[in-house]
């Protein structure tokens, strides 16, 4: 663990288990970023595969490590949110990168501004690496899905610590957050900055059925009676072409 005498900006938390094949790219995009306001703490699953051995290759690069067994992903990056000691938290994903001009122009917003949660684009790559999509946040949208790319968003890490991840979802619970945030009044200041790439492969969150039946749970335990007022919502705009038929 690297001593810090001066206080951090932002902790960049990753959570890996068994990313030998990705991790060195996101280590890579660390590197290209890491300054002294810049913590970086890694949460490792005791990956089997040759992950460690890259991530401690890397020399003082990770600020803090922890490698031990834990009940999934969001409870890693509680984790992990315990751990840091940066003004903001931001997390990556073990197989995803920074965008270098992006996040310093990202830092020069939080340093200005000291906005309590921002929020900047993100580009998702899909398998191939050939589509890719500009994800935008919208954070009015969150009523009916989760419209704030996390790997994206900077959030104060008292607030952070404060909300958590829920830890009985797998895939849904950064859409949990956000929302319950959201409903509660927080101010999401939005940035067309890019600041991170997440590849999408194959994983649980590409799970789309899991994904759905998630999304819908998180909406029904927040929303309260207004869940049903935004399920007739979307019934509308879904046959608003059938029940409003073009002259």
């Amino acid at each position: 663990m690297n001593q810090q005498t001066e206080p951090y900006l932002v902790s960049i938390v990753t959570v890996t288990k068994n990313c030998v094949q990705t991790i060195a790219r996101t280590l890579e995009s660390i590197r290209a970023i890491k300054t002294p306001e810049i913590q970086y703490v890694v949460i490792d699953g005791e990956s089997s595969d040759g992950t460690l051995d890259i991530i401690r290759s890397q020399g003082a690069l990770v600020d803090v490590l922890v490698s031990e067994k834990d009940g999934g992903v969001y409870q890693a990056m509680n984790k992990g949110a315990e751990l840091a000691s940066g003004r903001y938290v931001l997390f990556l994903n073990g197989d995803d990168q920074i965008v270098a001009d992006g996040f310093n122009r990202a830092l020069d917003i939080l340093r200005a501004k000291h906005p309590r949660i921002l929020s900047c684009r993100s580009s998702t790559c899909w398998l191939n690496e050939a589509d890719v999509e500009v994800l935008t946040p919208r954070p009015m949208l969150l009523l009916f899905f989760n419209a704030i790319p996390h790997l994206s968003t900077f959030i104060c890490t008292p607030i952070q610590r404060r909300f958590r991840y829920r830890e009985d979802l797998r895939i849904a619970s950064d859409y949990d957050m956000f929302l319950r945030l959201f409903i509660r009044g927080y101010h999401f200041t939005v940035s067309n900055l890019i600041t991170a790439v997440h590849y999408r492969g194959d994983g649980i969150s590409a799970d789309r059925v899991q994904s759905a039946i998630e999304i819908e749970t998180v909406k029904r335990n927040n929303l309260g009676v207004f869940y049903f007022a935004i399920k007739f919502i979307e019934w509308l705009n879904q046959n608003r072409k059938r029940l409003c038929p073009a002259q």
